[in-house]
């Protein structure tokens, strides 16, 4: 994927981060480093999935979450991959899901899909986080995280305690 743009504060770079439609949250140690703008939608092959985990590894506690907006259907984002290392903490990994929250309320969209692949995730960790099943009729495990405004205020309360403070110089 080529990287167009990076931008790292939610809140400076919002009109600009609510335009990206084919992006990838990174995160570190629970910190916003980056919300990356990218040319291509990045195509993922179970070969390359199989490579990441056995050779390509994420090292520390990193994690890179890739989304898109579907074309023709711009009130929705797309997760497409998660990728984290064996150092990931839960906080670093809640945090770019609560990232991507904050990208879909910037963006007003009505909600996020995924299609989730690892058994490692299960369905009680994402209830957690807010997602439900969704088109149970279709092969695969496929959730949705659906935004209402009443809970837009509390969404970004917890998006704020992930993104790094910037001192005033």
């Amino acid at each position: 994927m080529f990287v167009r743009r990076r931008y790292c504060d939610l809140t400076e770079d919002g009109d600009a981060i609510a335009g990206i439609t084919r992006g990838r949250i990174v995160m570190r140690a629970g910190q916003l480093i980056a919300v990356e703008q990218h040319r291509l939608r990045s195509p993922i092959s179970i070969a390359q999935i199989w490579w990441e985990s056995n050779h390509g590894g994420l090292r520390g506690d990193e994690c890179l979450l890739d989304y898109h907006v579907p074309r023709g259907s711009s009130s929705f984002l797309t997760l497409d991959y998660v990728r984290s290392g064996t150092g990931t903490r839960s906080k670093t990994f809640v945090g770019a899901c609560r990232v991507l929250d904050e990208i879909a309320r910037l963006r007003g969209s009505d909600a996020i899909v995924a299609h989730v692949t690892n058994v490692r995730i299960s369905e009680r960790f994402l209830t957690r986080l807010g997602w439900e099943r969704h088109q149970l009729q279709w092969r695969g495990r496929h959730f949705i995280r659906r935004f209402d405004d009443q809970v837009s205020d509390a969404r970004r309360s917890v998006c704020e305690s992930f993104v790094p403070r910037r001192s005033a110089s």
